[in-house]
């Protein structure tokens, strides 16, 4: 890649973009200077994004219960949080993960309705599928932004539905599915395991089986025939399609448009530090469709690659921004059904700082695939992303500040703190050896990764 002389006089317009954002205390970014630098970011910007990873409610209110499966831990913040969100400068977030379900749809609706409050366009859930689809619009500075907000990555019954025949649609995230591919012979041994285990196939076709346990016909995982050796996972070409058609209609009417994926998946050749398969070629038709910026996360990886195509950057995965997830102070009765912990533990070895696993409160070992975990990268630390734009709402530059999370004081827990040098040097040499296979060249300035195009 050529480089290009950064031309700061070239930009007009700034989105500071964030990634998971787990937030349920409010932030006193004035007392420390690292902090303030990273929020900062945020409200300096024309435009702040973020992906809304926690749900607004008080355990209470009309079908708030918590789900039967959940993203792992169920997620819960004040609703007075989302107006915190707001001060910090975020005006526009994303909805669709996989916690938007964690208390049913009483929980997605309070959510839905304290963002509303607070001011915040988002897009990525909704009553149905096609209000979860359609496109947020938010008018900041001179410009008019779009967001579009999907997931791979979400529980069954979070999924949202689309009215039909005069019956209503279902409450839920915008699903962009996938489905899993083999050749002929790891086709038979999918086959034979379901079989022993009597879970029933039914054949589509010369080429697709699908599979579900008794009784569940809705409970579909469909397997289908590839030519070539080995297996593969394949996004749905009706999520596809349907969610290219949303951006397109966002171009329409925005001036820059923002595509969010969220995604917990990885490359299984490569490890977790890299997209799954499927990403890059739907993260570059998106941009063909009509997207300005394309930001997938959730991978908690901790962070991913870069990659600019025809002239829009691709966010792999910023990193996790707020991550506040081990200070929710109550969990449900299935939470610990789950992990398998005793119910008359303390309610604080639920869900510690450095995982239950570390502290040895599993009774059993959990991680097996991928080995070590997801978090396996180097600590929990990320990037935010600020894209420059041009007069014509074009990407000239962006610039990425490196964070890191500390774990001193309880009241540091999750907070996003501006990487000290060293360790700001070490994320961005990661950063360029991710953002390599791309063919994106990153240089370094003052601590902060700098890419021109």
């Amino acid at each position: 890649m050529t480089e290009t002389v950064l031309n700061s006089n070239s930009s007009c317009f700034t989105l500071a973009i964030g990634g998971d954002t787990i937030i349920n205390r409010t932030v006193d970014d004035k007392r420390d200077r690292d902090v303030a630098a990273i929020c900062g970011l945020f409200r300096d910007a024309d435009l702040a994004y973020a992906n809304c990873e926690t749900l607004f409610h008080d355990y209470d209110g009309l079908g708030v219960y918590p789900a039967v499966e959940a993203g792992w831990s169920y997620m819960r913040s004040s609703p007075r949080i989302a107006m915190e969100l707001r001060r910090l400068g975020f005006r526009l977030m994303s909805t669709a993960n996989n916690h938007a379900f964690d208390y049913s749809y009483g929980g997605l609706f309070s959510t839905l309705a304290a963002l509303d409050a607070a001011g915040i366009a988002h897009a990525g859930a909704g009553p149905d599928l096609a209000h979860a689809r359609v496109p947020a619009f938010v008018d900041a500075g001179r410009f008019r932004v779009a967001l579009v907000s999907m997931t791979t990555t979400s529980t069954l019954a979070s999924r949202a539905g689309m009215p039909h025949d005069g019956i209503p649609g279902r409450p839920g995230v915008n699903p962009l599915r996938f489905h899993f591919t083999a050749d002929a012979t790891n086709m038979q041994r999918v086959l034979d395991l379901h079989r022993d285990f009597g879970w029933w196939i039914a054949r589509i076709g010369e080429r697709e089986w699908q599979i579900n346990p008794p009784g569940l016909h809705n409970t579909i995982t469909r397997y289908v025939l590839q030519d070539e050796p080995g297996m593969s996972r394949v996004l749905d070409e009706r999520d596809v399609a349907a969610n290219l058609r949303a951006i397109r209609n966002a171009r329409a009417y925005a001036d820059i448009v923002l595509v969010h994926i969220h995604n917990h998946e990885w490359d299984q050749d490569l490890g977790t530090q890299y997209p799954a398969s499927f990403m890059p070629e739907f993260a570059r038709r998106a941009v063909e469709a009509g997207a300005s910026v394309v930001v997938a996360q959730g991978g908690h990886a901790p962070f991913r690659g870069v990659e600019v195509h025809h002239g829009a950057p691709i966010f792999y995965d910023p990193g996790d921004l707020f991550s506040m997830a081990s200070t929710i102070e109550r969990y449900p009765h299935d939470f610990y059904e789950r992990h398998d912990l005793l119910l008359d533990r303390p309610l604080a070895e639920a869900l510690t700082v450095d995982s239950l696993k570390a502290r040895g409160k599993y009774s059993t070992e959990m991680v097996q695939n991928p080995e070590g975990g997801t978090r396996q990268g180097r600590g929990q630390n990320g990037f935010v992303p600020l894209v420059h734009f041009d007069e014509q709402a074009r990407p000239v530059s962006v610039d990425l500040h490196p964070f890191e999370h500390r774990h001193g004081a309880k009241a540091d827990i999750g907070l996003p703190f501006r990487a000290s040098d060293a360790q700001a040097d070490m994320l961005i040499a990661r950063l360029a050896e991710l953002s390599q296979p791309f063919g994106t060249d990153i240089k370094s300035s003052d601590g902060i990764a700098r890419i021109a195009f």
